[in-house]
């Protein structure tokens, strides 16, 4: 379950990466994708709760630390419109 950054461009062109506890949200979020931020937002909420679930298999808790990526990433979200552009880079 290795530790994993994706990273993204936001609509603005700032960089930024989103932190996982497992390489499961590669299947979520794959270089050279461009994602409208609602789809982008759905989709790597989805990935870091697997992601979490994945750690609480193994460990026996959940990772707190996708949780609060996942809220990071949805309180940025909100800076933009939902139809703006996320390039997964």
């Amino acid at each position: 379950m290795p530790i994993t950054y994706v990273n993204i461009e936001w609509p603005d062109n700032q960089k930024d990466q989103v932190y996982s506890p497992s390489s499961v949200i590669n299947e979520y979020l794959k270089p050279g994708e461009s994602l409208s931020l609602e789809e982008f937002l759905t989709r790597c909420t989805t990935g870091l709760n697997e992601a979490s679930e994945r750690v609480r298999l193994k460990f026996g808790y959940s990772c707190t630390s996708a949780q609060a990526e996942s809220s990071r990433i949805s309180e940025k979200c909100q800076n933009y419109d939902a139809k703006k552009i996320v390039k997964i880079v």
